[in-house]
């Protein structure tokens, strides 16, 4: 017997990353995405929905198909389809949901921070934030499967730690078993639809011995060196679970985004502070703490975070922070400084 709805939400309850498999825009795909998209009552819920083949207007008729009128407390879509006009939602449908796009054929880095990015906004809300991939498949057809892999793992770890909530689609009928096997093990929990028994769910420990992105992973755009409208190729040395972790806070980005600008690669932690909690309050989207918590948060936070990386050194006693130059995580940081702030 095939559980219903309501129990498969049950028995996954305990998993912050499910894996979806069913038919591409079929009912029972939509049914399910909801319903672990509303585990808790949407005021109570921030919603992220990654699209790569759908529309936003196409995946929030599918929310208003499914869930009725009432919106989540918090609403993004990511659009990151390929060689497709990006559009806004129409004014009337909009409501309390935003937008975002990424740049034309996006690579993977721009989807990871687009995503790594807005989760870290939402960390410190009250409300529980999920997270709806749509899809993997539309991923595999368009990068690497190595790399593909390490983007999920990469994403379902950040969720892990960040106390988010996420599924990611997959329509099995595009892929052979090879690729869907490997697929499984990256998540909690797997929700399979068959046309005979329905949904079925396995839930298990989730391995994390899948590949990591190599330290010649090029920087976002990431093509060659041929293409003059893409950054050139930089060696990052850092896998790709941290730089989503190190970008998916915005005050820890602002640091970053001062310490690469420092001309002697030196800065006391008081002159860090001040300079970051002065473009805090500049932002009307960022959040304004006194200096004070900005800087309990730098020394209990970022920067042992910062040294673990080793991106800096830090002499407690003179509260000095030494910044060693990277040309692979400054490129990135170029970029996305570019986008966040102009």
């Amino acid at each position: 017997m095939s559980p219903s709805s309501s129990s498969i939400t049950d028995y996954v309850s305990r998993s912050s990353s499910v894996l979806l498999l069913a038919p591409s825009r079929e009912p029972p795909d939509d049914s399910a995405c909801t319903d672990l998209l509303t585990r808790n009552a949407p005021t109570e819920t921030n919603v992220l929905s990654v699209t790569l083949s759908a529309s936003p207007a196409e995946r929030l008729s599918v929310w208003q198909r499914e869930a009725g009128s009432e919106l989540p407390a918090r609403a993004t879509i990511v659009d990151a389809r390929r060689d497709m006009t990006k559009a806004q939602l129409p004014t009337s449908e909009a409501g309390s949901i935003s937008v975002r796009g990424v740049r034309e054929n996006a690579d993977l880095y721009d989807i990871g921070l687009a995503i790594a990015s807005q989760l870290g906004a939402w960390e410190n809300t009250d409300e529980t934030t999920v997270l709806c991939l749509h899809s993997v498949t539309a991923l595999l057809a368009a990068h690497d499967t190595e790399r593909v892999i390490s983007l999920i793992t990469s994403l379902n770890d950040l969720c892990e730690r960040l106390g988010a909530i996420a599924h990611h689609h997959v329509d099995p009928a595009e892929h052979d078993e090879e690729t869907v096997t490997t697929l499984r093990p990256l998540y909690d929990a797997v929700i399979e639809h068959t046309p005979d028994d329905g949904w079925i769910p396995t839930e298990h420990e989730r391995t994390t011995t899948a590949p990591t992105f190599r330290s010649t992973t090029p920087p976002p755009g990431g093509a060659a060196k041929t293409d003059p409208d893409r950054p050139e190729t930089v060696p990052m040395r850092y896998s790709f679970d941290t730089v989503l972790e190190l970008v998916s806070s915005p005050r820890r980005r602002t640091l970053l985004y001062n310490l690469k600008s420092q001309p002697t690669g030196e800065i006391s932690l008081d002159q860090l502070v001040e300079r970051v909690h002065s473009i805090d309050r500049s932002l009307p989207i960022r959040d304004a703490p006194s200096r004070e918590k900005v800087r309990i948060e730098f020394v209990h936070v970022h920067i042992p975070m910062l040294r673990e990386a080793g991106i800096i050194r830090y002499d407690a006693d003179s509260e000095m922070i030494h910044y060693t130059e990277n040309q692979g995580l400054e490129a990135f940081l170029r970029y996305i400084e570019t986008i966040e702030l102009g």
